[in-house]
């Protein structure tokens, strides 16, 4: 989606875009009258307080003043110049007193407090120089915030292009993602005229509000079950506490695997160490640069459960003999609970009065059995099109028949064309499915192959599924090509099991094929 000059003058000249426009147009003197620097403040060190009259220092001032320093004149210089304060750290500026050059903000070691305080830093880059920086809100702590998948959302609307995210583990990567996230920002401002301060209300108002509208009210049905961990003298267990079913935390330490729908064991360490609620996925999982655990998932549909110890589970026949309980449940937060497992912990539950029929459960996908199955058509309808929906798709995501030319006056057309662009030159699809019959042979299967593959070279697909009453086989572009030899195959009855389809949905569902636009 391209942003509409229409749409987009119409949003300019309502009462709330102006509003959202106007939030941008503050200076630093403006933005410390109305809202103060208090709530963007770190504490100095006892052992650096000698001689200086205050007890912390802000964030914001600090960057500020630091920056300011420099003459940038484009993009590349702005974000070297970042790069340098990221990577020697910075001389702290406390009002009043001369510059504390004994005591650094982000220095070398403690590169994390770029990253954990990127709102802050971006705030006094954007009022040091505004042509280059914008500020950035897609943090959370909590029930608050606004999380990183919903700018990875808008991104994908409009074809913005997101840098590939930083490692997990490399906190220099992590604090200097945020000037790589510039470039592509000022392009698109650039390339729809766009000002600092609306380039701001287009990311936090208008495309927000485009991307929320079309979420859908409820959630769809679970594919899989997680434990999540909440930490220690951090917050978590008095949050938990507190939570009711229409809580949502924005961001909790997760599995990128989790999709939207899941079930959620919450396990706390202390005072007591138990499953202490079950929650929802509200988001697929998500990355998120610019949080210590690095991998999130928005969660909310809370339910105050009996809780199940750690005790009980190590004494349990079947939750004993997983390795996460063997381990101690060591480990970061995000691992999977198979569906007896998820049983197991029920059945604990229910012995200790908890009313079961009131929780989420995973249901068993059921197609149609192979006696009602006589032709490619009922291939397609009793089994290729209930089992796209299981994998998130809706009609409007694929294409039936897509036409192509693949020789002189020669036409072929692919049953399913999925991400597909059919204008005449430009033809492509991000994958291709085939239905069929049978293919109960080796010879059946080489057929259906080699004529799937011949669309999906044509179209430059990355993936080939080819569906019939045996079952599914899905093959993966790998090496420049496809390989006969080189699939994954389901048949309909190991599809039926929640796990295996998740599974399945981590290699062609419709979040992992429609939706990876980031640049790579």
């Amino acid at each position: 989606m391209n942003l509409s000059k229409y749409i987009w003058s119409l949003y300019k000249e309502s009462k709330s875009g102006q509003e959202a426009i106007d939030d941008y147009n503050w200076d630093l003197d403006s933005y410390r009258r109305e809202l103060g620097l208090d709530e963007y403040q770190i504490q100095i060190p006892d052992e650096y307080k000698a001689g200086v009259d205050t007890a912390s220092f802000s964030i914001i001032q600090t960057i500020h003043d630091n920056y300011s320093q420099y003459a940038v004149s484009n993009i590349d210089e702005a974000i070297q110049e970042y790069d340098k304060m990221v990577t020697n750290g910075v001389p702290v500026i406390v009002p009043g007193n001369p510059e504390i050059d004994f005591l650094r903000f982000g220095e070398k070691g403690y590169e994390w407090e770029w990253y954990s305080n990127i709102v802050a830093v971006s705030i006094g880059l954007y009022f040091a120089c505004p042509d280059f920086f914008i500020p950035y809100y897609f943090t959370c702590s909590h029930d608050t915030g606004i999380p990183f998948y919903l700018l990875e959302e808008i991104c994908t609307q409009f074809n913005i292009p997101l840098p590939p995210l930083p490692l997990k583990k490399d906190k220099l990567g992590k604090a200097l993602y945020f000037g790589q996230l510039m470039r592509p920002f000022l392009e698109f401002r650039r390339l729809h005229n766009l000002s600092p301060a609306e380039m701001g209300a287009f990311l936090y108002d208008f495309g927000l509000n485009l991307i929320k509208q079309e979420e859908p009210e409820e959630l769809p049905k679970p594919s899989k079950v997680w434990l999540l961990k909440g930490g220690v003298d951090n917050g978590d267990f008095d949050f938990l506490e507190q939570a009711t079913k229409s809580t949502v935390a924005y961001r909790w330490g997760g599995n990128l695997e989790i999709r939207k729908g899941d079930v959620l064991l919450m396990y706390v360490r202390s005072p007591q160490s138990c499953i202490h609620s079950i929650w929802r996925a509200t988001s697929d999982g998500f990355a998120d640069p610019f949080f210590h655990f690095h991998y999130a998932v928005s969660i909310g549909s809370m339910i105050k459960t009996k809780p199940v110890t750690f005790k009980e589970m190590k004494n349990d026949p079947i939750l004993s003999q997983k390795g996460l309980i063997k381990a101690n449940l060591q480990g970061p937060s995000g691992n999977t609970f198979s569906m007896e497992e998820y049983g197991a912990v029920l059945s604990i539950m229910e012995r200790k009065g908890q009313d079961i029929s009131l929780l989420p459960r995973l249901e068993s996908s059921s197609y149609s059995d192979s006696t009602e199955i006589s032709n490619e058509m009922d291939v397609e309808k009793l089994l290729v099109e209930p089992f796209l929906e299981k994998l998130g798709y809706v009609e409007s995501d694929w294409i039936r028949q897509m036409s192509i030319k693949m020789g002189r006056g020669e036409r072929n057309y692919p049953d399913y064309a999925f991400g597909a662009n059919p204008k005449w030159g430009e033809e492509c699809a991000r994958m291709i499915l085939e239905a069929k019959y049978r293919i109960s042979t080796r010879t059946e299967l080489k057929e259906a192959f080699y004529q799937a593959k011949s669309y999906a070279l044509r179209l430059q697909a990355k993936v080939i599924v080819l569906c019939a009453r045996e079952g599914v086989w899905i093959f993966k572009y790998k090496r420049n090509s496809f390989d006969l030899d080189d699939f994954v195959h389901k048949n309909w009855s190991e599809l039926s099991h929640p796990d295996t389809m998740h599974e399945t949905s981590l290699i062609i569902g419709k979040k992992k094929v429609l939706k990876s636009k980031r640049a790579r």
